[in-house]
């Protein structure tokens, strides 16, 4: 079997896509997926003649924690961060140069002791400057109180706090240029005069939801203190993403609404120099009425556009924008495939993009994929006005692709049976997809009888199960993993997940356990419905947001489920709010904070419901998770001991230093084990 506990848990993530500037080459990174001991490790992978196919090679040993690629605009060198010097330890920038023989070596022995690491880097559009992020290094004191162990934690404290400072290549010195709140984000100007950045008022994620600003700062050298202009406010959701293509606008990717802390991303432009955003400062510009727009790319081009992720239903794809609001669809996955790492280009006219891809329905698993444009093929006639993101109906302007590495080949295509696109109505109506995983073997119009089944459910809840192929860890690897052992597995896309645009994502805020689990019991219902679902053999599970629709599916059905697996899930809202990292979020989501005196959180309690539950559960949990507290599955299996049917079921799994999503080898592999033992046990 492909499939195996030993092929998933050996695999690498792709990511860290980065074209240089003259399109002739590529770097990205391929990262093991979990840890064999105590560090992380990465390797960037390298093609130097894109024309090739399976023409990658290894670029870095792989032995150390190699990340952020970034080139310079030269073409010529390449920098990252790596904890090369100090295995596990903070990592700092490193210099490759591509050229010609040589290791990669610390940017400056300044670097070479940092306590702090660099927490992001960017190179200056004219290659003179690194701007990077970290925090002050700790002082004697500091440090010695740390060996001492008198390490009380104050929370709010901001020593940790990053600050904004610029490292001159020529000179090899470090000035820090912004020494005020946290820096969150940053981005040069396209004449590398500028940096625009965002601050929050401490490093905790949880501070990203409060007040947070927007701010641009000069870093001409000579001219003293740095210059400083205040652009922006926001109560509720920080830019952490943005780029700065033209002289005065700043495009941003923010909620719909950017006063909401959950919504569907869009594209905002926020005017720096001139009120040029117009009628658009502050509102969405681009996606996130029908569509979600989660990230963007300069390109580089001289005539102003930039380049858009775009997640449509099942769909991802590519457009080409304009400050004038036009765009047009350089490439689309049909709802064949998927991808989410990326960039773009255009060079000399033609547009050059890179992606690491895979599909289910196809097939193939994630590897290096680029295409290219003929600056001929792309005329004005391809362009469309666009209105806040409406899906483009313009056809794809690249149709072929080449394969550039050959990632995961262990993937068997014998091995592997179907995976469709699963379509069925909501109560209300509303059309709702999906994906359905099938045994090896099967014909979904030619079933003898209906199939033991199994939902895995996305976590999120703003989330999107794509038409992809994911083999390394994760719940995302439990579809493939439990379809070749005869399970018909289907993943819901419900409503609080993304690709629908706003309305979408929002509809089952401040309401957990009412919309978004009559979609996901739709789905299975449906599957029943047309005989491919054995109503008496089904099963339930997810991670995050999935575990808590498996812990409220239970609650709610008693019995409908034969078993369920519940993943890092959530119990009870309340207790979530008070011990999450992101509070804000959780209080959206389940309905209110415990101290703003409502009852509204309690009615999508899972816990509040135990009594008759039948379901055998299987919960999993790491006992280091900050974003859902291992409390919330040791009190649901609490409850499921004192008041369920059969409160002998049920099993309580948790698993030490794991965080929200595990990190250790042999952790994976005893829940991979797990997971399966549990779903034979109850329905084969």
């Amino acid at each position: 079997m492909a499939f195996t506990i030993d092929n998933i848990v050996s695999s690498v993530r792709l990511s860290d896509v980065v074209i240089s500037p003259d399109g002739s080459k590529v770097v990205y990174r391929a990262a093991a997926a979990l840890k064999t001991d105590c560090h992380s490790t990465a390797a960037l992978w390298y093609t130097s003649d894109t024309s090739k196919p399976d023409s990658v090679k290894q670029l870095t040993s792989g032995l150390h924690n190699d990340t952020s690629p970034k080139w310079h605009p030269d073409g010529k060198s390449l920098f990252f961060l790596s904890d090369r010097h100090w295995q596990g330890g903070s990592k700092q920038v490193y210099k490759l140069s591509l050229d010609g023989p040589g290791e990669a070596a610390l940017l400056n022995d300044l670097f070479k002791d940092k306590k702090r690491e660099v927490a992001d880097f960017k190179v200056s559009p004219d290659g003179k400057y690194i701007a990077f992020s970290s925090a002050d290094e700790p002082s004697a004191e500091e440090q010695k109180k740390e060996s001492d162990k008198d390490d009380a934690i104050v929370w709010g404290d901001t020593t940790l706090n990053a600050k904004l400072r610029l490292y001159s290549l020529s000179a090899g010195t470090v000035r820090t240029i912004v020494d005020r709140d946290n820096v969150i984000f940053f981005t040069w100007s396209p004449d590398s005069k500028s940096i625009a950045f965002s601050t929050s008022s401490r490093p905790e994620i949880d501070a990203k939801y409060h007040k947070t600003s927007l701010y641009t700062v000069s870093v001409l050298p000579g001219s003293g203190a740095p210059s400083l202009k205040h652009i922006l406010d926001n109560d509720r959701s920080a830019i952490d993403t943005a780029i700065w293509p033209f002289d005065d606008c700043l495009y941003a990717i923010q909620p719909y609404d950017p006063q909401s802390a959950v919504d569907a991303d869009s594209v905002h432009v926020h005017a720096l120099n001139s009120p040029l955003g117009g009628s658009y400062q502050g509102k969405a510009f681009y996606g996130g009425e029908t569509e979600d727009v989660p990230s963007l790319l300069n390109i580089q081009s001289s005539e102003e556009e930039f380049a858009v992720l775009v997640n449509s239903g099942l769909d991802t794809r590519i457009d080409i924008i304009n400050r004038k609001g036009i765009a047009f669809t350089l490439y689309s996955c049909k709802s064949q495939s998927a991808f989410d790492n990326w960039d773009t280009k255009k060079i000399n006219g033609e547009y050059i993009i890179a992606f690491i891809k895979s599909s289910g329905p196809n097939k193939e698993p994630p590897n290096l994929w680029i295409g290219k444009t003929n600056k001929k093929e792309v005329s004005i006639s391809v362009f469309a006005t666009i209105y806040l993101g409406k899906p483009s109906s313009q056809p794809s302007q690249i149709e072929s692709l080449t394969k550039l590495s050959s990632h995961f080949a262990w993937v068997s295509e014998n091995k592997l049976g179907k995976t469709e696109i699963f379509e069925w109505k909501g109560q209300d109506g509303v059309q709702l997809n999906g994906m359905a995983w099938f045994p090896s073997g099967v014909d979904s119009t030619k079933l003898e009888k209906p199939l033991p089944t199994i939902l895995v459910i996305h976590g999120g809840p703003y989330h999107l199960d794509k038409p992809q192929l994911v083999p390394s860890y994760g719940s995302a690897s439990w579809p493939p993993y439990l379809a070749e052992k005869g399970y018909l597995v289907l993943q819901p896309n419900y409503r609080g997940g993304s690709g629908r645009g706003s309305k979408f994502a929002r509809a089952a805020y401040h309401g957990m356990g009412t919309i978004e689990w009559s979609d996901v019991s739709g789905m299975i219902d449906e599957a029943v419905k047309h005989g491919l679902a054995d109503k008496d053999k089904l099963g339930i599970s997810g991670w995050s947001q999935g575990g808590f629709l498996t812990a409220w599916g239970v609650s709610q059905t008693k019995d409908k489920f034969k078993c369920g697996v519940m993943g890092a899930g959530v119990s009870d809202w309340g207790s979530m709010v008070v011990e999450s990292d992101v509070p804000e979020i959780e209080g959206r989501l389940g309905g209110a904070a415990p101290w703003l005196g409502s009852d509204a959180r309690l009615a999508g309690d899972p816990i509040r419901h135990i009594e008759g539950i039948e379901t055998a559960l299987l919960i999993i949990h790491g006992e280091k998770d900050l974003r859902v507290p291992v409390g919330q599955g040791i009190g649901f299996h609490r409850g499921l001991r004192r008041k369920s049917k059969y409160p002998d079921r049920h099993i309580l799994v948790t698993y030490p230093r794991e965080p929200h999503s595990f990190v250790e080898r042999k952790h994976a592999e005893d829940v991979l084990r797990r997971i399966l033992e549990h779903f034979d046990a109850w329905l084969k």
